[in-house]
């Protein structure tokens, strides 16, 4: 069997028990994630137009962008480690290691090095539309799943 043949197999067996649970709770957490990446976007904006007299690292008008982006780094190490335990797709484990690795190194490097370079700067807000991306395919690819979830579990014999 391949692995392609294997994956598709996984796919059509439903979650059950607990693992219906996590991978429910995982899905509204991959939606507020989304949803918490709009608004860091929106605290990026108030801090650019906030405080012009002093160099970004020691503006205090990104105070809130930089504390909410913290918090989003362990929201996304936490998505990972539910979708783990939900047992996800391989699409859905690979996407949430890769949104905790853009948010807890790549998004960090980017924001520390930005002061030594516009261009990193831009590399640290490129990597901010990845994350929005990426995180509403997870948020997307959870609520496709839970509708298909609901559907089977109204169609099967009882």
């Amino acid at each position: 069997m391949t692995a392609t043949d294997e994956n598709a197999k996984r796919a059509e067996r439903p979650l059950t028990g607990w693992r219906s649970d996590v991978d429910r709770v995982y899905g509204y957490l991959a939606g507020a994630f989304a949803l918490a990446v709009v608004a860091q976007v929106f605290l990026a904006g108030v801090g650019t137009f906030g405080d012009h007299n002093r160099q970004i690292a020691d503006a205090t008008s990104f105070d809130p962008h930089r504390t909410f982006g913290a918090i989003l780094g362990g929201v996304a190490v936490l998505l990972f480690l539910v979708t783990l335990a939900a047992r996800a797709s391989k699409a859905t484990i690979i996407g949430a290691f890769v949104l905790a690795l853009l948010t807890q190194v790549a998004q960090p490097a980017f924001a520390s090095a930005a002061d030594h370079g516009d261009w990193v700067g831009g590399l640290h807000a490129l990597d901010g539309v990845f994350i929005l991306l990426l995180s509403i395919w997870l948020a997307g690819s959870a609520h496709r799943r839970g509708s298909s979830r609901r559907r089977s579990s109204t169609t099967s014999p009882t």
